[in-house]
């Protein structure tokens, strides 16, 4: 019967322990990071869409990522991976200067959320 209930604790103390896993990087942020560089390839993919954007039509950019979707830049539309729903990035493009801005939404919470200058050469 005591090997029974070491058992019992054990198993216990594992479930505890795996749940514990489970719920730290949501509950600290662990995967900070990996958000940021998910937020800068999306960044990236929406600059390098309002780029060809620009070279084919000849014209200034002034829109969202549905825009850049239906007109087949964009596969789908992109959302900073921080907060979720409804976070769209603030996008331009004007084709004069060749200057493109894409900037996410919660640039001043998250200052790793940035296009790395190499890409805005």
């Amino acid at each position: 019967m005591k090997k029974i209930n070491a058992y019992k604790i054990i198993s216990l103390v594992a479930l505890i322990v795996l749940l514990f896993i489970l719920i730290l990087p949501q509950t600290y942020n662990v995967n900070k990071k990996q958000k940021a560089e998910e937020c800068i390839r999306n960044m990236k993919t929406i600059y390098e869409a309002i780029e060809r954007y620009m070279m084919e039509r000849e014209e200034d950019f002034t829109g969202t990522a549905q825009d850049l979707m239906r007109m087949n830049y964009l596969k789908k539309t992109f959302e900073c991976p921080e907060n979720g729903v409804g976070d769209k990035y603030f996008m331009h493009g004007d084709f004069k200067t060749g200057e493109i801005i894409v900037r996410c939404p919660h640039e001043e919470k998250f200052p790793d959320h940035k296009l790395p200058e190499s890409i805005l050469e």
